[in-house]
């Protein structure tokens, strides 16, 4: 029998193909061919056909509009996603009304992509409505209910309203307390949402003392290395930061990079997340070099998963503009805050908070130049 032979290449974006040979018992050549298409790519296919075929409001297609959308929400394609999202929403709205489960879950998901770009008015607004849809339907005890409260809470956190967040957390803590009980995974997250409320409003004692009890809880129930335990230790540390203990928060913040690092790889968010936080830790704690290295990691690792112009990249920027400038270097940190600048301007407009900001940092950074 003649060895295999075959060849291989790319029919288009994401579909490749493999050809196999050989010759058969009987002489007779026997040709396998394969096609392996990216998840992204199957979505792509799968949308395109349901379009051309069955319309563009038909829920085949807007059922693969969404399952396109989830793909690229999860590769980091988050203007693409909220686009497809945007397309679902209001087809779902037409095909099936507002207060379907369908169109609440996209409505959700589009919330969930738009806070991801920091677009955070708009994702609570559509935050409240899906939570005053699902309560209409099933009562404020339903779990979705529940876990849309949560998410507007952490919404309301976000921009800087930290009592109305500790209103809306305690009452999600309470109704998961009733319904669940005080061991289950989502208890135990709306516990560290409140501890959240609290460090926003100054109670850092409390807060550190709740991460902690959440920390010590998720571990014992779920494991060390579980993402729950893993924020809250996280959290921990940056209320010790806060209070100027920088040894316990480094310590807390290098064991959860270590986890991240194990659990998820080098390169995930929730890695560069921690890490982007270890860095401020270890500036504050005067290791300068160490932790300006660290923050370009960081920077490059968001760059790469999202894009220059993501809110993670912009914000990473924003600190090693700040660890350039603490250091002396003007000249890189008047061209890294001219970066955040541009970004900010081009994806929030020039009259945003953040925007003036930024610009406030670009006119500081020029100022102690002169």
């Amino acid at each position: 029998m003649e060895p295999e032979g075959g060849a291989s290449g790319e029919l288009a974006e994401g579909v490749s193909y493999s050809i196999t040979t050989r010759d058969g018992a009987d002489g007779l050549p026997v040709v396998n061919v394969k096609l392996t298409m990216t998840p992204e790519a199957k979505a792509r296919w799968t949308l395109s056909a349901a379009y051309e075929g069955k319309g563009e409001t038909h829920p085949d297609t807007l059922t693969a509009a969404y399952e396109l959308a989830e793909v690229l929400w999860r590769q980091g394609s988050a203007d693409e996603a909220v686009e497809l999202f945007r397309y679902v929403v209001a087809g779902r709205r037409t095909v099936i009304g507002h207060g379907h489960p369908d169109t609440l879950a996209a409505t959700s998901s589009l919330a969930r992509a738009l806070e991801e770009l920091g677009e955070l008015g708009e994702a609570e607004q559509l935050t409240r409505m899906v939570w005053g849809e699902q309560v209409h339907a099933s009562g404020e005890a339903d779990p979705e209910a529940l876990r849309s409260l949560a998410r507007l809470a952490r919404l309301t956190l976000a921009q800087n309203r930290p009592a109305e967040a500790e209103q809306l957390v305690r009452r999600a803590l309470a109704g998961r307390e009733r319904s669940l009980g005080q061991d289950h995974r989502d208890t135990l997250r709306s516990r560290n949402d409140l501890a959240g409320a609290l460090r926003a409003q100054g109670r850092l004692e409390d807060a550190e003392r709740l991460y902690r009890q959440v920390a010590d809880d998720a571990g014992r129930l779920l494991g060390p290395a579980d993402s729950l335990s893993s924020d809250a230790r996280a959290n921990q540390a940056a209320v010790l930061a806060h209070q100027g203990r920088w040894a316990e928060a480094e310590l807390h913040y290098r064991t959860v990079v270590d986890l991240r690092v194990r659990n998820a790889g080098v390169g995930h968010v929730d890695t560069l997340s921690t890490q982007s936080n270890l860095a401020s830790v270890l500036h504050g704690a005067g290791k300068v070099g160490e932790a300006e290295a660290l923050m370009r990691t960081v920077v490059e690792g968001y760059s790469g998963l999202f894009g220059a112009d993501h809110p993670r990249t912009v914000s990473a920027m924003s600190n090693l503009a700040a660890m350039a400038h603490r250091r002396g270097d003007r000249a890189e940190a008047e061209a890294l805050c001219r970066k955040v600048v541009a970004a900010y301007e081009r994806r929030f407009g020039p009259g945003d908070p953040r925007t003036a900001e930024a610009r406030a940092n670009l006119r500081l950074v020029m100022e102690t130049g002169r």
